[in-house]
């Protein structure tokens, strides 16, 4: 088994990773991985996924958390001899999403969420579904979002979660502006195979996909979709949706 690590920088995530190079069978292989173990939260999930992303669909992430939410993190500190013992058993996997933002004939690739906003200023733009017109949009700006990603940036702005196993993406507005003669609609979800087309108006615009932040000028257009490109975590059987959900936003009063 070739594995590789993305860690944290913290005195914890590096004793774990020291716990399982002792007790694990295999090859360190940091450019060629099989199995990249991610210790932290859910940024370094996302890290993890960016560094590794043009082999994404030939291997599978041991999320191990360490850090303060961990939504996408399956395994605690002291789950690490169960999960060594599990990757030699008949494996399971949670298997998300990814979005594929193309603007400017350029294409990139996101987990969670791609925002679009202006700084300092009101984003202005139009949106299309499948190339059908939808809305003008006065906002803060727009987020769309994967299933996984609905609890972050999404959930904050008044999106829906949505569960996991869903195939399809959504659409949220960041503060939007509106009068008597322009109504906009919030949020909006989307499956599999539909395509979100925004023509912006600004001249320069901002855009932010999972951990990545790029300042753009003159973007003609930029085009959203779901992609059957996903990303394989090692599942804990002992973890529902309901359950994390409920752990990670509700808990006990």
């Amino acid at each position: 088994m070739r594995y590789s690590f993305v860690c944290k920088k913290s005195a914890e995530s590096e004793k774990i990773k020291a716990q399982i190079i002792e007790k694990i069978k295999g090859s360190y292989d940091q450019k060629n991985p099989k199995v990249v173990f991610s210790i932290g939260g859910d940024g370094t999930v996302l890290d993890a996924v960016r560094k590794y992303l043009q082999i994404i669909d030939d291997i599978y992430i041991v999320a191990i958390n360490t850090g303060s939410l961990g939504f996408y993190t399956e395994f605690l500190p002291e789950n690490v001899d169960e999960l060594i013992n599990t990757l030699t058993e008949k494996k399971t996997f949670n298997s998300y999403p990814l979005l594929e933002i193309e603007a400017n004939g350029e294409k990139e690739y996101a987990l969670n969420e791609v925002t679009l906003s202006v700084h300092h200023h009101l984003f202005k733009g139009s949106v299309f579904i499948d190339e059908i017109f939808l809305m003008d949009v006065r906002a803060n700006g727009i987020c769309i979002s994967t299933p996984s990603g609905s609890t972050a940036y999404n959930k904050s702005i008044g999106g829906a979660i949505m569960d996991t196993s869903v195939k399809a993406f959504q659409l949220a507005l960041i503060a939007p502006f509106q009068t008597a003669n322009q109504k906009m609609i919030s949020p909006i979800v989307l499956s599999l195979g539909q395509e979100i087309t925004i023509v912006p108006q600004n001249k320069y615009l901002d855009l932010t996909f999972d951990r990545v932040f790029i300042s753009s000028e003159n973007i003609a257009e930029i085009k959203v979709r779901l992609t059957n490109k996903t990303v394989k975590f090692l599942k804990n059987k002992g973890i529902k949706f309901a359950k994390r959900v409920n752990e990670k936003f509700i808990g006990k009063e």
